[in-house]
């Protein structure tokens, strides 16, 4: 009885064996999406008038319900679904201030601007601190409508004190996209360099 008891016990483990190998390969297959290239600047971008180094925080401040690989889309009121297998091929919170940090350069050069520390030198410069309050996308008729709303300021990082700071500021952005899962990691990324051509323009 007891080896009986043994057979049957191995044949419904290898049965649920089974069963699980073919789940794995009906699954399809999880595509990776990243925030990449060089988006165009914005024809109306203007330039800045603050010649100081400018310093990138960061840390700067996600919605809790972004720190996830899934790209999320907005659903009914207050609903939000994962896009169908695809997935961040990088952290939001890592990559929106390498990028914003580009871009912030490209937009005022030849003026500097870097990422966590100033450079070594006797330049006066400024840390810029900012913060999302919103970067999802909801449906918008037949396609999605991707919504940035950020807040930023300014502390002095190398300045003498009391120096003048430009006015801390916000935004909200909004990129239409056709509903597709490369379309929404671009619209992300095209939103970043809106983001720093606000920032600019209003220093």
């Amino acid at each position: 009885m007891k080896s009986i008891a043994l057979h049957r016990r191995d044949l419904v483990l290898l049965a649920a064996a089974a069963l699980a190998g073919c789940a794995t390969r009906d699954t399809p297959p999880r595509r990776l999406y990243g925030l990449t290239g060089a988006p165009p600047l914005p024809p109306d971008a203007k330039p800045g008038q603050d010649g100081r180094t400018w310093v990138l925080s960061p840390q700067i401040a996600l919605p809790e319900l972004l720190d996830r690989d899934e790209i999320l889309v907005a659903e009914g009121s207050a609903g939000l679904r994962a896009w169908p297998e695809a997935r961040w091929a990088e952290p939001l919170r890592e990559a929106l201030p390498r990028l914003l940090a580009e871009d912030l350069g490209r937009l005022r050069q030849p003026y500097p601007v870097a990422l966590a520390s100033a450079p070594d030198h006797d330049a006066e410069s400024l840390r810029l601190l900012v913060q999302v309050d919103e970067w999802l996308a909801r449906p918008d008729g037949a396609g999605l409508r991707l919504t940035l709303r950020a807040r930023w300021r300014w502390t002095p990082l190398h300045a003498p004190a009391g120096t003048a700071l430009p006015a801390a500021g916000s935004a909200e952005l909004m990129l239409p996209c056709v509903a597709q899962a490369d379309a929404l990691a671009d619209a992300h990324r095209r939103s970043i360099v809106q983001l720093a051509a606000r920032i600019v323009s209003a220093s």
